[in-house]
């Protein structure tokens, strides 16, 4: 974990084992859960699980699911790709709009619009 201030807890289980790789990830999900947690200072934690299936042949797929732990709600992503930096990388941006997104007025009320009426 970085040590620059105060920053919400961030966890990353089932890197793999090649070490450049497992450092180059780690370094990606380090940087991107400081940047989330200095924009978004509400984020109690930052949960990422790697999961790789190796088939028949030498590549690796990994599956990263990332979930964020906020005291309204909790979020949660999810990217596969076969070069663990790059799903990091994809998830990023996805990441960040998801988070600032607005919610519409149907889902804010909970399914109630203005326009339906009650028979």
């Amino acid at each position: 974990m970085p040590s620059e201030g105060p920053h919400a807890p961030y966890y990353i289980v089932g890197l793999p084992e090649e070490p450049l790789e497992a450092s180059e990830a780690k370094a990606k999900f380090e940087r991107l859960s400081a940047d989330l947690c200095k924009v978004y200072p509400h984020i109690e934690e930052i949960r990422a699980v790697v999961k790789s299936k190796k088939p028949a042949g030498d590549h690796a797929r990994y599956e990263v699911s990332v979930e964020i732990f906020t005291p309204r709600e909790n979020r949660s992503f999810t990217e596969t790709g076969y070069s663990l930096a790059s799903v990091f990388d994809a998830m990023g941006p996805k990441m960040k709009r998801l988070l600032s997104s607005r919610q519409s007025r149907v889902t804010s009320t909970g399914g109630a619009s203005p326009r339906k009426s009650s028979p």
